[in-house]
């Protein structure tokens, strides 16, 4: 056990050694087709490219088709991922889905995306955290 003491208010915090970390076996990407760039949305979110551009330094972004969902580009990037770590879906455990993007209420979109991989009976579900929402998964991941 390692102590810690916390300097505002004195209080010690005792926490288990750290025997292991969160490790990444491979990576997998997916980008919708659609390239969108700023000139197309400007009038709608009153801006202009030059604003967008010198602020964000974003000159497009990609948008779905309007048939595709989070879970769809997530079950693509998922095998990606799978097939370069040399795994299936049946070696997965776990699946977490870092998105503000809910497709349904219920069920998850990682409930989803796991029965699409395969990946059963591995525990799903989607963790809303926005940006941090990458940050918040590997953590419970390493946990």
């Amino acid at each position: 056990m390692s102590d810690t003491t916390v300097p505002a208010s004195g209080h010690r915090l005792t926490a288990p050694p750290v025997t292991g970390y969160a490790r990444f076996l491979s990576t997998g990407s997916y980008r919708p087709e659609r390239v969108v760039p700023n000139s197309e949305i400007v009038d709608r979110i009153d801006s202009s490219d030059q604003w967008i551009r010198e602020r964000s330094g974003i000159e497009s972004r990609r948008f779905a088709r309007p048939d595709e969902s989070v879970v769809d580009m997530a079950e693509a990037a998922s095998r990606v991922a799978l097939e370069r770590a040399g795994l299936t879906g049946a070696d997965i455990d776990v699946v977490l889905v870092a998105t503000v993007t809910h497709p349904y209420q219920t069920p998850s979109a990682a409930t989803l995306l796991a029965h699409k991989l395969g990946a059963t009976p591995a525990a799903a579900f989607d963790i809303s955290a926005a940006c941090a929402g990458f940050c918040y998964g590997v953590a419970l991941a390493n946990d």
